[in-house]
């Protein structure tokens, strides 16, 4: 029988997720880890693939909805199933909830009948014209979206209002403010009940001054939708800033040997890059220094038992961490490689999240860029995190005599719950014994 297939929790930190493209048309036979739809998460865009055979009956959602982990976006169910009581079910809940009600997914059958739907006022009247019936004792008032089609109401994304022809969903209030003030309603975004414009978002609208282009330029501004990514990054990382206390330490390491063993490695036909170099010693000072391998839990300071570590890695629409498990097991080699095909997963957004997820330490490298000194912020709940700048050759002091040499800056971001002064120095002075002595990492 027909059931609901909800939006699943991609990753452990996901709480929605927007469909970025209907993969399986409505109609479509379904197999068993079928791709239905790709979905845009926190962390990557991924494949979402049903586990049954089943034939997609409805969309319930457009492309480029945003809907909560564990709601509705399809009906599956066998060929010629009937989904008006689904259908039904689906826009009561909305009706009730002002959001998709959560509904078990496909896998699960069951033998129990779909839930009849409840009882839903009219429509409202549009604005000018006769008044709508009052609602029945016991019905809940219906939000803006009911007085659309079934199909309007629910391929919508949240958010997109009705212009050019389409209805643009306002309250009486909020038009005649628009009017008075000269405000285009289509230009307004909606925070009442299923993006109704209320008179305050106009009243915002109005009191934002609008940037005209330039006569000779042309150019008007762009804007650009936020990514579920750059969402999460811009949550966790004001939440880092807002309640962990943080301190930096900076080290200048002599990189003369990493640039001798690089050179020697290349001569030899092995690729291998300055990251790889100082993943390797980063993991053995870890290592070294389990105390800075550590998380901060709450009530306890939880000290990592393998060297999981996170290597940022840029994408478009932000940042993302994929983890080298245990390496300081893993040979320069072996690095060079695992980190070069988590990458290009990476870029192509076709991570497991068991593959960005639950790291023990991070490292930000922006040498290859040119950065001489940054600093990171903490990737939480690990405890520190390290962001290293270009290897440069500068002049340098020896022995009374000045002379060209290497060197590369490294800061040592750290949560001072865990890791204290002493202790994040204790660890770069590890680092500094691999990053200058790296004939260490290969024995």
């Amino acid at each position: 029988m027909a059931q609901f297939f909800v939006m699943p929790q991609a990753s452990p930190t996901m709480t929605v997720g927007v469909v970025a493209r209907w993969v399986a048309p409505e109609g479509a036979e379904l197999r068993p880890q079928s791709v239905i739809a790709q979905v845009e998460t926190d962390k990557a865009t991924m494949d979402i693939e049903v586990f049954d055979k089943a034939v997609m009956l409805k969309h319930l959602v457009a492309e480029g909805a945003e809907v909560p982990a564990g709601a509705p976006i399809a009906i599956l169910g066998a060929a010629g199933d009937d989904v008006s009581a689904l259908l039904a079910e689906y826009v009561a809940s909305k009706s009730n909830t002002g959001a998709p009600a959560a509904a078990a997914p496909i896998e699960p059958a069951s033998s129990a009948p779909a839930a009849a739907p409840a009882p839903v006022a009219p429509p409202p009247s549009p604005p000018g014209g006769p008044p709508a019936a009052a609602p029945e004792a016991g019905t809940v008032p219906a939000p803006s979206w009911m007085g659309k089609t079934l199909d309007e109401s629910v391929m919508e994304p949240r958010g997109r209002y009705r212009v050019a022809g389409r209805r643009i969903v306002a309250s009486p209030l909020a038009r005649a403010i628009a009017a008075s003030s000269g405000v285009e309603l289509s230009r307004v975004g909606g925070s009442g009940p299923g993006g109704r414009i209320v008179a305050a978002d106009v009243e915002k609208a109005a009191a934002t001054p609008t940037v005209a282009p330039s006569a000779d330029s042309g150019r008007a501004d762009q804007p650009v939708r936020v990514t579920q990514m750059r969402k999460t990054i811009a949550k966790r990382l004001t939440e880092v800033h807002q309640a962990v206390p943080v301190f930096y330490l900076t080290v200048n390491f002599d990189a003369a040997g990493l640039v001798a063993l690089k050179e020697l490695a290349g001569g030899r036909g092995q690729k291998i890059t300055y990251n790889d170099l100082i993943i390797k010693a980063v993991a053995q000072a870890l290592r070294d220094v389990p105390e800075v391998n550590a998380a901060w839990m709450g009530d306890t300071i939880l000290r990592r038992g393998s060297v999981d570590i996170g290597v940022a890695v840029a994408l478009p629409e932000g940042l993302i961490t994929p983890i080298l498990r245990n390496a300081d097991q893993k040979r320069v080699g072996e690095i060079n490689t695992e980190i070069r095909a988590l990458a290009a997963r990476a870029k192509e957004g076709k991570l497991d999240p068991s593959e960005y997820t639950g790291g023990s330490f991070t490292i930000s490298n922006l040498g290859m860029l040119d950065i001489e000194h940054f600093t990171a912020i903490l990737n939480p709940p690990e405890a520190a995190i390290l962001a290293l700048g270009a290897v440069l050759q500068v002049p340098v002091v020896v022995g009374g005599a000045v002379v060209p040499g290497w060197r590369m800056k490294a800061t040592l971001t750290c949560d001072h719950r865990v890791v204290d002064g002493a202790l994040g120095a204790r660890f770069l002075q590890a680092l500094r014994s691999y990053i200058e002595a790296p004939a260490l990492l290969v024995l």
